[in-house]
């Protein structure tokens, strides 16, 4: 609902056929009140069929004006309505600006379109406790300068006793790759460093904790940044569980890179967050 009071972030924010939709009924409003103030003069369009200015012939008539097609057999020919087309077509040159600008910022706007996993594991990798979770490049465009940032949201209570919602940095294992372009799976090592470090599945679900993972790079194409985001919570952290290698071999020698094991994942030996 925040978008109402800003025009601009709704119309860049709603889906295409909703844009399309705004403007079609903000266009159909505009000549009805248009429409409404032609017929304060109902003689002031000439070329009429009938002794008055009629509802489709003042709708019409507004229609022209907007748009600047321009007057055939009808025409202003009072001073009320020369004034009322004054203003419309001062109304019809800013709203074309306007439209056309948000459209191209739509069409301009970068899209990250990068996948996350379903799901976050927990798993032992070099002797420690391990948090993994797979990210996925979309575009099939290389994205320069990939950034991943990961914080662990937590509800903690001060010491005066106020609860707080916090977020502690994790320190991730790789945090960076100058060319994206297929998965990534990003691991945080949960050492005595980690916030997770001490902390059991209980305890972080009893805290509402969340994963909260940033991602940030260059789109290659247009030169132009882009970025998502994600968070898991702890419902859909898998403790004891690992992701199911997505590089397979065949015939003993040849690979071949199976995305379908993007989200799977298979028991592995359990591991301690302390």
């Amino acid at each position: 609902m925040r978008h109402w009071r800003y025009p601009n972030h709704l119309m860049l924010a709603v889906p295409w056929p909703v844009f399309f939709a705004l403007i079609a009924v903000g266009y159909l409003l505009l000549h009805l009140v248009f429409t409404g103030l032609y017929w304060l003069d109902p003689h002031g369009i000439s070329g009429v069929a009938g002794p008055a200015t009629s509802f489709m012939e003042a709708f019409f008539f507004s229609v022209h004006t907007l748009g600047s097609i321009g007057y055939g057999a009808l025409y202003p020919s009072s001073l009320l309505t020369n004034l009322i087309v004054t203003l419309e077509s001062l109304l019809g040159l800013i709203l074309i600006a306007l439209i056309t600008g948000s459209t191209f910022s739509r069409f301009s706007r970068s899209t990250a379109r990068i996948l996350f996993s379903d799901m976050a594991t927990v798993q032992s990798y070099n002797g420690l406790p391990t948090l993994m979770f797979r990210v996925a490049n979309e575009r099939r465009k290389t994205i320069l300068d990939a950034r991943i940032r990961a914080y662990l949201a937590i509800d903690e209570r001060t010491s005066e006793g106020h609860r707080m919602r916090r977020l502690h940095p994790m320190s991730l294992n790789r945090d960076c790759s100058p060319l994206f372009l297929l998965t990534w799976t990003v691991m945080h090592s949960i050492d005595q460093h980690s916030p997770l470090h001490g902390r059991t599945p209980q305890e972080l679900n009893a805290s509402q904790a969340d994963i909260v993972v940033s991602f940030s790079g260059i789109d290659e194409t247009l030169d132009r940044p882009i970025h998502a985001h994600h968070n898991y919570p702890v419902s859909q952290v898998l403790f004891d569980q690992r992701f199911v290698d997505m590089m397979q071999e065949e015939d003993g020698e040849d690979q071949s890179f199976d995305f379908a094991n993007f989200n799977r994942t298979q028991r592995c030996i359990p591991s301690k967050l302390a």
